[in-house]
């Protein structure tokens, strides 16, 4: 295999593959790229066996066809290093690869295609479906953080997709807090599923927020993403999902209006003396005002009134700051909306007047 790409290009869709790249594996041709040549393009593909992300480049010179896997790591740091212009690969009959830009140089070895495990193609016809990316990246970038990190609870650290009724639904939840986004969509069989964070953290990295659609394919144990030049694939989580109707259809009665920005900056401050086992933040509402408090034993406490759209009873509710702070980074709007209940029932934040996107939180004891 003979070819040859300008630097940019080449690296560019490196990256895009880089981050299914198996990382400590048992398995040594897992740590390569593949690099296959097509008539007109070249393929490049990394899997870990659990994500598969493929890329197709066009702006190619194929001068000789063939396949090879390389290193990944060397190879992305060698690209990386070279100057800006024609770089060509060319891979003997020994799976030596001689990489040359310019008057430099490289010599590394390869393992033939054959060693490449076989990648992840669907077993049947599945369920498809297409969404805006612009949507689908903002429906990422809402739930994922509040999936778990705990492996022996599998099922919490995946996003669960949910197709029905003309409507998708994600829901990230770590058991203490719940994030939940839906919005309307074409017309798609009804699906439940669980999807691992790894393929959607490498998903929203290159989902632009244009009205181009993404062209989704779900299977029985697995997931494929279609848009532009990639094709990224990941098995999903076995299991069965908590409920989460019953928890995001509460009535609350107490509702509190906030400007994002301000309420943000002050629950940074306070929860630097949030410094106890629970992180917790006393917050209480009362007639055109919020008050957030953080006392810690033997360290200090922390005060900061806010103004805030509030009428009615006096309630106090403490939550853990990090929960907090964390859905005020991605609500997006100018205000945000509190709603609670009493002292020990969860609390709901969401964007005022929007009902497409709502976060609820579990209070902390204190």
């Amino acid at each position: 295999m003979k070819i040859s790409c300008k630097k940019g290009e080449f690296l560019e869709n490196l990256q895009k593959i880089e981050g299914a790249v198996g990382v400590k594996t048992t398995l040594p041709v897992l740590s390569n790229f593949l690099l296959e040549t097509s008539e007109k393009q070249l393929h490049l593909t990394a899997t870990d066996l659990e994500l598969t992300i493929k890329c197709s480049v066009e702006n190619i010179n194929i001068i000789d066809g063939g396949s090879i896997t390389i290193p990944a790591k060397k190879f992305i740091d060698i690209i990386r290093e070279l100057p800006d212009s024609d770089i060509v690969v060319d891979v003997n009959e020994k799976n030596n690869i001689t990489i040359k830009c310019d008057k430099i140089i490289y010599k590394i070895m390869g393992l033939p295609k054959s060693e490449y495990p076989p990648i992840m193609d669907p077993k049947k016809e599945g369920i498809s479906l297409k969404v805006n990316k612009a949507i689908l990246k903002e429906m990422i970038k809402k739930t994922i953080f509040s999936v778990s990190a705990d492996e022996t609870r599998k099922i919490l650290t995946g996003v669960l997709l949910v197709v029905e009724n003309n409507e998708m639904k994600m829901v990230g939840t770590d058991g203490h807090r719940l994030a939940f986004f839906k919005s309307a969509v074409g017309k798609a069989a009804d699906t439940k599923i669980i999807i691992p964070t790894k393929v959607l953290n490498e998903l929203q990295k290159f989902l632009k927020e244009d009205e181009s659609e993404v062209d989704i394919l779900i299977y029985e144990n697995q997931i494929t993403f279609k848009f532009d030049n990639l094709v990224i694939t990941s098995r999903l989580i076995d299991g069965q999902y908590p409920s989460y109707e019953q928890i995001i259809n509460r009535i609350f009665d107490k509702k509190v209006k906030v400007n994002t920005d301000i309420f943000t900056k002050a629950v940074k401050r306070v929860s630097l003396l949030a410094v106890d086992k629970a992180s917790a933040i006393k917050i209480k509402a009362s007639d055109g005002k919020l008050m957030i408090n953080a006392t810690t034993a033997d360290v200090g406490e922390a005060e900061e009134e806010v103004a805030a759209d509030y009428k009615g009873e006096e309630i106090t509710i403490a939550f853990n700051a990090k929960y907090v702070a964390d859905v005020l980074k991605v609500i997006g709007t100018e205000d945000v909306e509190m709603q609670l209940r009493d002292t020990m029932s969860a609390g709901l934040l969401k964007a005022p007047n929007v009902d497409n996107y709502i976060y609820i939180i579990m209070p902390v004891r204190i």
